[in-house]
C-alpha cells in the first residue's frame, strides 16, 4: 500500500524481534518510509539491530537517550542523512535497573529509580527539546 511513502524518520530502541521498534521499523520501510534507527552502544552491541539495519538498508546510530550532546549528535545526523527535516519519530526507550538487577518491588534500590526515570520518561523530553531546538520535524512531523 505504501502508506508511508516519502515519508522519513527516526525510529528510537531498536534492539530486537521482541521490540516494538523493531516491528514499527520494518512495517514503515514496508508502508515506503526512509528511517534512520538508533540505541545505545551497549544495547546495539547486545541486540540485533545491525541486522536489522543492514535488512531494512538504513542507518543505525549509537545514542545515549539519556545525554542531551548524544541527542544533539543523532538529531543533526539524522538530518543531514535526510538533508533536512523528517516527518515522525518514535520514542519506543524503556528500561528499569532495578527489574534488569531482579529487585523485587517491596526492596527497590531507590538510586536505580533516577536512571530508570530518566531513562523511560525524561528522556522523551530530552528528545522532544532537541527536535525542537534543531527545527528537525517537518510542519506536519510528529
Amino acid at each position: 500500500m505504501e502508506l508511508l511513502k516519502g515519508k522519513k524518520g527516526l525510529i528510537t530502541g531498536v534492539l530486537n524481534d521482541k521490540s516494538i521498534a523493531w516491528a514499527v521499523a520494518r512495517t514503515a520501510v514496508q508502508e515506503g518510509a526512509q528511517i534512520v534507527m538508533t540505541n545505545t552502544p551497549v544495547a546495539i552491541r547486545l541486540g540485533q539491530a545491525e541486522e536489522l539495519a543492514r535488512q531494512l538498508g538504513c542507518p543505525l546510530f549509537e545514542a545515549d537517550a539519556t545525554s542531551l550532546e548524544d541527542l544533539d549528535r543523532l538529531v543533526g545526523s539524522t538530518m543531514e542523512h535526510f538533508g533536512g527535516q523528517f516527518d515522525f519519530v518514535l520514542h519506543s526507550i524503556g528500561t528499569s535497573p532495578n527489574i534488569r538487577k531482579k529487585h523485587p518491588y517491596n526492596d527497590l534500590d531507590y538510586s536505580l529509580m533516577g536512571k530508570t526515570l530518566d531513562i523511560s520518561a525524561l528522556s522523551f523530553h530530552k528528545l522532544l527539546q532537541t527536535l525542537y531546538r534543531k527545527d528537525a520535524l517537518s510542519e506536519w512531523g510528529s
